[in-house]
């Protein structure tokens, strides 16, 4: 059960966060719904996620499997249950979306699959980003898209932090 309420309604101190998140999201729930508390940092975290989610121009796929690692690694189930099934709808392996959420050695993936399991598992584990990975992800996505794949996997370590903190629960189905 979430540490503080999840916050179903616009209020006059969170309205503008609230309509952005039903704009961009279609609804006010889990994580969101429980930092709207904070209208403003909700807000701004959102943007961030909007941006990375729907508008980078780094492949879906790379952005999906990054998503998922840093979910996983950070072991927040609000995020990793949802990636995981996109990646399974992006047409990821079941035994790779396994690994990942188990968070073992990955055998059989593709090269945008590595770069981004790579990059997301150095970063969270290690704290840093070794030469090798950073140089595979600069080929691949160029200058721009590193520094996407890179706050990428920020936001969703930022949204560890906050779902894990306030106990934010994976939707029901």
């Amino acid at each position: 059960m979430p540490r503080l309420p999840l916050v179903t309604a616009p209020t006059p101190a969170n309205q503008s966060a609230f309509d952005y998140l039903m704009k961009t999201r279609g609804s006010v729930r889990g994580g969101f719904a429980a930092m709207l508390a904070s209208p403003e940092i909700t807000q701004r975290i959102a943007h961030v996620g909007s941006y990375v989610r729907f508008d980078s121009p780094v492949d879906k796929l790379i952005r999906e499997v990054a998503a998922t690692v840093a979910s996983a690694e950070l072991e927040n189930p609000a995020e990793y249950v949802v990636h995981a099934g996109h990646l399974r709808d992006l047409g990821v392996k079941d035994s790779i979306i396994q690994a990942i959420l188990e968070r073992t050695a990955v055998t059989g993936a593709s090269e945008d699959e590595t770069i981004a399991i790579n990059l997301a598992r150095e970063l969270t584990r290690n704290h840093k980003l070794s030469d090798a990975t950073f140089q595979a992800a600069k080929k691949r996505l160029g200058d721009s898209g590193v520094v996407d794949l890179i706050t990428t996997v920020g936001y969703y370590a930022m949204l560890a932090v906050a779902h894990v903190a306030l106990e934010i629960a994976p939707p029901q189905k």
